[in-house]
């Protein structure tokens, strides 16, 4: 594939590091800046039915900083302003034009908004105003997965990104494709590969949704849809985290490479990883047995072979991609108490800062220097939560935060 632009490297863990960065897991020369909480809509006992979530939702930006709210399975969106009052929904259930079982995806291509109906793999768009434009069919098997689980997503200019469904194979891994495509023919680019299920998973007993540590590659679509972000790195060294950007053809646009930190998962706490997949395999695991089904001989060997357990923690566990270019990389948080920050990259691949998101908030989406994230409340309830990025200390007695209901 063609390199469209030079390759950025970063410094890797040979060079000095400032003092104020030695503890960080990438390495990244980046000033500190302070997540300042300006707006919370639905910490409250009583919200509207669209601020209503039984998990915390997805988000994402459009253009004009408007804020797109899906709650997962909901079978429509809510459409906030961007000081987070409501302007509408979209969708609805149904199986009409432009509605939906449950929505599985959203993203925009340009400007229009894409939908995407779940187990069949239907995409709606629709204008900026919320009116539904067309309809996508999609003539594949439902993606319910594990085995018929499958990407088909929209891009730019008539491209597509996809992930092909498994397939049948037991509980054995498969790597899969991740590929790019015209949305009218089977012609495709593959970009990298990735493992089918990245869970625990036991021959003869099953999947659980389980895990000790992310395991790469990560992808995200552009926001506007003009292509696809890999992250990737070698699970058993992951001294260097590799950031590739592709267009639409799969042409190749940049590349980074940054250093890391190697952080060791000490030997209590890869057995504490161990010991709790063995309490969730126990019950399935003697089930099987009983009914004189094929199983392994040793429960604790085959969940720690089951679990995809490295000697590293995983670099990175989370990323965003920004309308501007830039990139935000969440560093894992480790036991050996460094608590990850996100690491922001420009769309030179430069980092201009670091911020740490508040206990138990997720960053889901920025728009300059906002952030729009979800948390919980003390009963557990999900809510949305607006920030503004600050210089360290700025946000003071000055912070007036709303609250919307």
């Amino acid at each position: 594939m063609r390199l469209a632009c030079s390759v950025i490297a970063t410094a890797l863990a040979a060079v000095a590091l400032h003092a104020a960065e030695a503890s960080s897991q990438l390495i990244a020369d980046a000033e500190p800046m302070e997540a300042c909480e300006v707006l919370r809509l639905g910490d409250e006992l009583d919200v509207p039915e669209w601020l209503a979530f039984v998990r915390a939702p997805d988000l994402m930006v459009d253009a004009a900083g408007r804020v797109y709210v899906r709650g997962r399975q909901d079978a429509a969106i809510t459409v906030l302003d961007a000081d987070g009052g409501f302007v509408r929904t979209i969708g609805g259930q149904g199986e009409g034009p432009g509605e939906f079982v449950a929505i599985g995806a959203m993203g925009f291509v340009a400007d229009t908004l894409w939908l995407q109906n779940w187990p069949m793999l239907h995409t709606s768009f629709f204008d900026s105003a919320g009116a539904h434009l067309w309809t996508e069919a999609d003539h594949g098997l439902p993606s319910t997965g594990p085995s018929t689980e499958r990407t088909s997503l929209p891009l730019a200019r008539g491209r597509g990104f996809y992930i092909p469904a498994a397939g049948n194979h037991g509980e054995s891994r498969v790597r899969l494709p991740m590929m790019v495509g015209s949305r009218t023919d089977e012609s495709r680019d593959t970009l990298a590969f990735r493992f089918d299920f990245t869970d625990m998973r036991i021959a003869g007993v099953g999947v659980f949704y389980y895990s000790a540590t992310l395991t790469p590659p990560i992808h995200r679509i552009d926001p506007g849809g003009d292509g696809i972000v890999i992250a990737d790195w070698v699970p058993d060294r992951p001294e260097l985290v590799t950031v590739r950007q592709f267009d639409g053809h799969g042409r190749l646009t940049r590349e980074s490479a940054i250093g890391a930190v190697l952080r060791p998962i000490p030997s209590p706490v890869k057995r504490e990883f161990i010991e709790e997949g063995v309490k969730k395999a126990e019950g399935p695991y003697e089930s099987a047995r009983r009914r004189g089904e094929p199983v392994p001989r040793n429960l604790r060997a085959a969940v720690e072979e089951g679990l995809l357990l490295p000697d590293y923690y995983a670099p990175v566990e989370d990323m965003l991609v920004t309308r501007a270019g830039g990139l935000w990389l969440r560093e894992t948080t480790t036991t050996d108490g460094y608590e990850g920050q996100w690491v922001v990259f420009g769309p030179d691949g430069e980092a201009e800062f670091r911020v740490t998101a508040p206990e138990g908030v997720d960053f889901r989406a920025t728009d300059g220097d906002r952030i729009w994230a979800t948390s919980t409340n003390e009963l557990d309830v999900p809510f949305i939560v607006l920030y503004q990025l600050v210089r360290p200390g700025a946000c003071g007695a000055a912070n007036s935060r709303k609250r919307f209901s």
